[in-house]
């Protein structure tokens, strides 16, 4: 556990240096400029009158409108003066769970000090368990209208590892998870559409570490050393090495000695960097989103493109469980088919309950945080394992891909343990793991 200056710093990350939260321009002012060239800065009602050769009149029924609530409000009157917002808070949404709701508590303060508005909401795998058992079959198909408002409102996301189960869904029957799934992808269309900026912040339950079979301990150090970690120069500087030397493929090739032979294109798409930080290149790139713990590279390879097979000697499927000894096989970039050891029925329970392009590639991403360490499932820190790689099947519209689904399912593979090579337009670039150039 964090102490509680730790649980600061790590808020103090998250709003000030990864996700920049504070302020934005306000929709009023840039508006309201476009009719009224004088309504800037501080005046009075005089000053205002002789600017804008208005009746004192109007100025006051002007004036009087843009003090409204409803404008932000655009105008606060001090004395006699009155003073134009140009900007208004952020609208941050943030969901956490009891063990994460000290953390919730620092990243409102900060959120509060840089002029944000927040709203939270604690959340459990049994709320979810819960609310899928519970409700009447026909309204697990509705979208609330106060989910809805809530998303097209808000401009961040923070999602504080509210659900402390890996595997929360698992005795859920397929037929009322997937009567929800359409919900879920038009959740993912609102936001796509308004470009929420969003984060997933990891943290070390321990019914998660009880289900993965890792020791508390282990697992708590593992998540907390891979936190600091995004935060390290070296961390980025690796993450640049590795870029420069991706960005511009138009092909990539995965080869192993486990039978591993996939070929993709990447051709007009756009290596991204997951190094801890929301910049402006990344907004202006459609890359809105991150997970803390950081530590990739990734793509959204154009989703017609997978041919061939991949290998995965254990792979996590989300809320669901465990898969040993996993061979897809994809064709014109869909999974077509896939054999697995031990497991099979998790990956088909979970393609079942979801919707849109869930079989469909997502991405092809690599793991650069030194300090990752394989937990045994958690795949926000076992995607980031130094000399790894993953492909992620499903939703992949965040990222400059065009698939929309309710789903977003990574699969991680080890390079180091089996002769593992990537190769970017027939040029070895990893090898075992490691970059070579």
């Amino acid at each position: 556990m964090l102490s509680e200056s730790k649980t600061k710093e790590l808020a103090d990350k998250v709003v000030n240096y990864s996700m920049r939260i504070g302020q934005k321009d306000n929709p009023a002012y840039i508006k309201a400029r476009k009719k009224y060239r004088w309504l800037d800065g501080s005046f009075t009602i005089r000053q205002a009158v002789r600017t804008s050769s208005l009746f004192k009149a109007r100025v006051e029924e002007i004036v009087k409108k843009y003090s409204g609530i409803d404008y932000g409000p655009l105008l606060i009157k001090k004395g006699n003066r009155y003073t134009v917002k140009k900007k208004i808070g952020h609208e941050v949404f943030i969901a956490y769970n009891a063990a994460t709701k000290g953390l919730k508590g620092e990243i409102e303060r900060a959120c509060w000090k840089n002029g944000a508005h927040t709203l939270a909401r604690e959340l459990s795998a049994k709320d979810l368990q819960d609310a899928a058992l519970l409700s009447p079959s026909d309204s697990l198909y509705e979208l609330p209208a106060l989910t809805s408002a809530t998303r097209k409102a808000a401009d961040y996301r923070l999602y504080l590892e509210a659900v402390e189960s890996e595997f929360w869904a698992k005795k859920i029957p397929s037929s009322r998870l997937k009567a929800g799934a359409s919900a879920t992808q038009k959740i993912h269309e609102i936001e796509d559409n308004k470009k929420t900026r969003w984060v997933l912040v990891g943290w070390p339950h321990r019914k998660s570490a009880e289900e993965l079979g890792i020791p508390y301990n282990k697992f708590s150090k593992i998540m907390f050393d891979t936190i600091w970690c995004t935060f390290e120069k070296s961390t980025r500087n690796l993450i640049e090495r590795y870029w420069r030397a991706f960005n511009g493929s138009r092909t990539i090739r995965i080869t192993a000695n486990d039978g591993t032979d996939l070929t993709f294109s990447v051709k007009g798409r756009r290596f991204l960097k997951d190094d801890g930080v929301l910049s402006d290149e990344d907004i202006r790139n459609d890359d809105v989103g991150m997970n803390i713990p950081c530590g990739e590279i990734f793509i959204a390879p154009v989703e017609t493109s997978a041919n061939g097979h991949i290998y995965y000697p254990k792979t996590m499927v989300r809320d669901n469980g465990m898969v040993y000894g996993l061979m897809l096989h994809f064709k014109n970039g869909r999974v077509i088919g896939f054999s697995a050891k031990k497991g099979k029925n998790h990956l088909v329970k979970f393609l079942k309950e979801n919707t849109g392009e869930k079989d469909r590639i997502a991405e092809f991403g690599i793991g650069l945080n030194k300090k990752a360490a394989y937990t045994g499932g958690d795949i926000l820190i076992d995607e980031k394992i130094y000399k790894t790689i993953h492909i992620a099947i499903g939703w992949n519209i965040g990222f400059k891909g065009k698939n929309k689904a309710s789903s977003h399912l990574d699969f991680i593979k080890p390079l180091y343990d089996c002769n593992g090579k990537v190769y970017a337009d027939d040029r070895l670039l990893i090898d075992k793991g490691v970059l070579i150039v």
